[in-house]
């Protein structure tokens, strides 16, 4: 991968991903990176994870699970994102269930969606989405709203309701900008762009921002 901008590829059915990756471009601008933002939609197999810094992919949880937008751009580039940096955020409404259980099924939906498809990013979250009921049709708004009583959720179909953690959020931003720095520095002074092992993950371990303690909408 380069040393130019930050890639971020998200994948979003209902406004709410693209909202968070969004959020996460402004978090690196504001720290002097280069970023740009691409809907997975739209990249074509063109777009290659060498011409950048580093990669940061989200996509949201839809029925079938993975955007199959974002999953067939990992799978074209899978061996590049593995040798280099990248990231995963995934969006649900699950991520910020008032039950433990409920936040850990997401987690356990994204640790499997990674094992399977051999990508073993520097960083993950699982982050909490939004319930767009007025945007849902009419089965999608009952299910959900069947979902959302089961679980403690809101049941107020008359509007959108956001769970999203933003602290998580930027946290996870800061954190990408870090890696990106390091990998910066090392490539400037001759070490090969690669972390060292007194970076976050220490130990070659991917670094964790799903909160299980607390709800994150």
């Amino acid at each position: 991968m380069g040393t130019s901008p930050i890639l971020i590829v998200y994948g979003s059915s209902y406004g709410q991903t693209a909202k968070i990756a969004r959020r996460i471009a402004e978090r690196l601008q504001g720290r002097q990176l280069e970023v740009e933002l691409v809907d997975a939609r739209s990249a074509g197999p063109t777009l290659s994870p060498d011409d950048y810094a580093g990669v940061v992919v989200g996509s949201s949880l839809i029925v079938r699970g993975v955007q199959p937008a974002v999953r067939q751009f990992i799978k074209r580039n899978v061996a590049t994102l593995n040798r280099g940096f990248s990231a995963y955020f995934q969006v649900s409404a699950s991520a910020g269930s008032v039950d433990r259980s409920g936040r850990e099924a997401a987690v356990k939906v994204l640790d499997g969606f990674l094992e399977q498809s051999g990508w073993t990013p520097k960083l993950k979250a699982s982050i909490a989405g939004a319930v767009n009921y007025t945007q849902y049709g009419f089965l999608l708004r009952w299910y959900m709203k069947r979902a959302s009583s089961r679980h403690g959720g809101a049941t107020d179909t008359s509007r959108d309701h956001e769970y999203t953690d933003w602290v998580q959020v930027d946290r996870f931003a800061n954190d990408v900008a870090e890696r990106v720095a390091i990998l910066k520095l090392g490539a400037r002074d001759g070490g090969g762009g690669k972390e060292s092992d007194t970076s976050h993950s220490q130990s070659g371990r991917i670094a964790e921002y799903s909160v299980l303690g607390a709800r994150t909408g």
